[in-house]
């Protein structure tokens, strides 16, 4: 049988005989059984207790078990409970199962792998829940903390300056021996370009630049749900709860359905990479980036290896996306987002690629230098967000 996971069960039952047999069983699967005969009983060990999963008998003798669902549910909505009943009478289980009950089984209960797996069931269903509402809560706030912000500044621009500063990282930062740098310029409107990096293992590093199309509220809401969706996607990863590899091409099919959800009609270009300290690669995936980070490598800088195209994030459900895998030792990559290309006086694109070759060639592929070469500093008032970031390898 498949052990249970520590949680806490709550069995209310006035048939001594079925709730130990029932408790003796989760205890075998490591469950943490709490016993009530009752509703009273049962409603102090709730309080008590704050058990993950509460299985009750809804013909006990006094009291009802509907009332006690119904204060159950309302202080702990996402509660996950499987009811049990005499199969003569399921009023009582409609009405159970309304109010918010995941599951029930018919006494008796001689196949205790049926309850093994609407446990199973129940406790999944209840963590989907909380993470919804979690997830709810996360991007109420956002939204709460961004009204307030557009309040505090009195205008789309300042506010949209303020929400970018505050979710970019502080460089430079040495993650498993990996330096990173970075350089956001805001533009005048309130807009979404976006730099991230983080640990995956002590020798894996997530990193990405993305660049939201458009202007304004919604922009910036959108770079907001990014960094929280990539972070959380990270956390899954750390935790083991990750389905499926984790790749970058995975990341970005997900982030994909993400953003179709929101029906904002925005989309996202993104270049995304992992990089392994152990194996000495990078891995990465493009989703309608341009122009292609460069690597810079034994005095040459030239534009990454990009076999297959890939949509931007957001446009389409069917898109696909793909990933490359290349040797990155004792060399750098500079990520820029489109808006460097604004900022340069050469007048064909064709120039503006050999220009930013150019300046990463004639740096070294050194952050510090390749700011100052493309004026970083000094540039402000910009039609569009300007982001630039390196990765050195120590």
């Amino acid at each position: 049988m498949e052990k249970g996971d520590n949680s806490t069960v709550l069995l209310i039952d006035d048939d001594l005989v079925v709730r130990d047999g029932i408790a003796n069983f989760l205890s075998e699967l490591s469950y943490r059984v709490v016993v009530a005969s009752d509703t009273k009983e049962g409603l102090e060990a709730f309080h008590s207790a704050a058990p993950d999963l509460i299985i009750c008998d809804m013909n006990l003798a006094g009291g009802s078990m509907l009332d006690f669902l119904r204060t159950i549910f309302s202080q702990v909505a996402s509660q996950a409970v499987i009811v049990l009943s005499d199969k003569e009478v399921l009023d009582d289980v409609v009405e159970a199962m309304k109010l918010g009950a995941s599951d029930y089984l018919i006494k008796p209960v001689n196949e205790l792998i049926l309850l093994q797996l609407s446990i199973n069931s129940s406790l999944k269903r209840a963590h989907i829940i909380k993470e919804n509402e979690a997830y709810r809560k996360r991007l109420e706030d956002i939204n709460h903390a961004l009204e307030n912000n557009l309040e505090l500044f009195q205008a789309d621009q300042q506010a949209g300056r303020h929400v970018q500063i505050s979710m970019l990282p502080k460089p430079p930062q040495i993650i498993a021996d990996y330096e990173f740098n970075h350089r956001v310029v805001p533009s005048l409107f309130l807009s979404g370009d976006l730099v991230d990096y983080k640990p995956l293992s002590k020798s894996k590093v997530m990193f990405y630049i993305a660049d939201v199309s458009g202007h304004g509220s919604s922009s910036a809401f959108i770079t907001i749900l990014l960094r929280f969706r990539t972070e959380q996607l990270r956390r899954e990863y750390i935790k083991g709860r990750f389905s499926g590899d984790f790749t970058p091409a995975a990341i970005l099919k997900s982030l994909n359905k993400d953003l179709l959800d929101t029906a904002l009609d925005k989309h996202i270009t993104m270049f995304l990479g992992i990089l392994d300290r152990e194996q000495k690669t990078l891995t990465y995936s493009v989703a309608g980036h341009h122009p292609l980070p460069v690597v810079y490598k034994d005095g040459k800088a030239s534009f990454i290896e990009l076999t297959q195209k890939s949509f931007p994030v957001g446009l389409l459900p069917e898109a696909e996306y793909f990933e490359q895998t290349i040797p990155f030792e004792k060399c750098s990559l500079t990520l820029c987002s489109d808006g460097i290309l604004e900022s340069l006086p050469q007048t064909t694109l064709e120039d503006k690629e050999q220009r930013i070759l150019q300046v990463v060639e004639q740096c070294g592929g050194e952050f510090q230098p390749i700011r100052e070469a493309f004026g970083l500093k000094k540039l402000n008032n910009v039609p569009d967000d300007i982001a630039v970031m390196n990765v050195s390898d120590l």
